[in-house]
């Protein structure tokens, strides 16, 4: 498999990247996974993705994620997220900290829904500031899962965007921040969140 990224984030938690090139068929999945509710084949091969990143992370290639009510995806053990999009798919877990992640394809679609998301006291100018509000806003979103936050409860701070970084994330329901690191390319736009120790 096509894996582009293998690593550390932080003192307790691994992210992998991998870029979806096999067809369905070359894709092994659990044999309890039940991956009949997805009609798209296009969906079919992000998830079963996500599983081979789950194989090969954990050297076991049983294992099954579950979801709880609020939807965060489960695994006995872990804590993990996952996101997938168009020839991408992505996997974060740690065994004691809260994680999250989103990759999102480059594309200009952003742009046409940009006021959707974007608020009026946030930068948007440039397709990258879109890119980065954006996908920084869905790992918000999935790392404080049970509050389940509309696009315009979350702001960002003023950042200028650069290949790697950092933003700051305001949480304006239950005012906190959430610090959010981001990778921006010419293929996609990465984002990801680890709680820290003081939390």
């Amino acid at each position: 498999m096509p894996l582009v990224r293998d690593g550390q984030i932080g003192r307790d938690a691994r992210l992998c990247i991998w870029q979806i090139t096999e067809p369905i068929e070359a894709m092994p999945i659990p044999e309890r996974a039940d991956l009949s509710a997805l009609h798209s084949a296009s969906r079919r091969r992000e998830v079963q993705a996500v599983y081979a990143l789950l194989a090969y992370m954990t050297g076991r290639n049983d294992l099954v994620i579950d979801h709880d009510d609020t939807g965060r995806p489960t695994l006995p053990g872990w804590n993990l997220s996952i996101s997938h999009t168009k020839g991408w798919a992505a996997l974060v877990m740690s065994a004691n900290r809260r994680v999250a992640v989103d990759i999102e394809y480059v594309s200009d679609r952003v742009s046409r829904v940009a006021d959707r998301f974007i608020r009026e006291d946030e930068q948007k100018g440039s397709l990258a500031h879109q890119l980065i509000n954006w996908s920084a806003k869905e790992t918000v979103f999935k790392y404080l899962n049970e509050e389940r936050l509309e696009y315009f409860e979350m702001r960002l701070a003023p950042f200028k965007p650069e290949a790697r970084g950092r933003v700051e994330v305001s949480d304006l329901r239950f005012p906190k921040l959430v610090a959010v690191s981001y990778e921006l390319n010419t293929d996609y736009v990465l984002t990801y969140s680890v709680e820290s120790e003081g939390e």
